[in-house]
């Protein structure tokens, strides 16, 4: 399969920003958003609830119980701290990358068959196919997920001329990149 003719685009202050919002928000509950944002809150809950119904029912005392919910929702909220330094971080690194993007002008995007490159003076990147875990098509922006941290490549679904080379560039991409592996508790056929 041929890759598909090149596209070029240069990337407005608004897709700047929606790109960059979508790659800091996936960046930051990649891997984690069970253990970083649920997790904590079921187990918050669940002890307020615990130390309440021992209270209650006077197998606790009062002042041990109100020590207990101070500390709970102490380290409850410490704990958001961390998660939202953890979203803020990559937020302001993925704005980094897509200003970057924005300023430096008009952007040649080639595939090939190793992976996807920007060309341009001030902005030249790579990212590999093997390194990729996603080629997204969303709210008019086109992703390409790295399978680790780090920002997508993300350009304008409008640099295309028309749908079927929206289809081609989607098809060629995903050919090229790694299947998943398989998950825990399947078999391979």
């Amino acid at each position: 399969m041929n890759p598909p003719t090149p596209i070029r685009f240069a990337l407005s202050a608004d897709e700047a920003r929606i790109g960059a919002s979508r790659a800091a928000l996936r960046g930051a509950l990649a891997g984690g958003l069970m253990n970083r944002h649920v997790a904590p809150l079921v187990a918050f809950v669940l002890l307020l609830a615990f130390v309440a119904i021992l209270a209650f029912t006077g197998l606790m005392r009062g002042r041990l119980a109100e020590v207990l919910i101070l500390l709970a929702g102490a380290a409850f909220m410490i704990q958001r701290l961390f998660t939202r330094r953890h979203f803020f971080r990559a937020q302001r690194e993925a704005r980094k990358w897509a200003d970057a993007a924005a300023a430096a002008g008009e952007i040649l995007v080639r595939l090939d068959d190793d992976g996807l490159a920007f060309e341009n003076p001030a902005l030249a990147r790579r990212w590999r196919f093997a390194d990729a875990r996603e080629y997204e098509d969303a709210g008019g922006m086109v992703y390409l997920w790295p399978k680790n941290s780090g920002p997508p490549a993300f350009f304008p679904a409008r640099a295309f001329a028309d749908e079927a080379e929206a289809a081609r560039w989607r098809g060629f991409a995903r050919a090229h990149m790694a299947p998943p592996a398989p998950a825990a508790g399947e078999d391979d056929d």
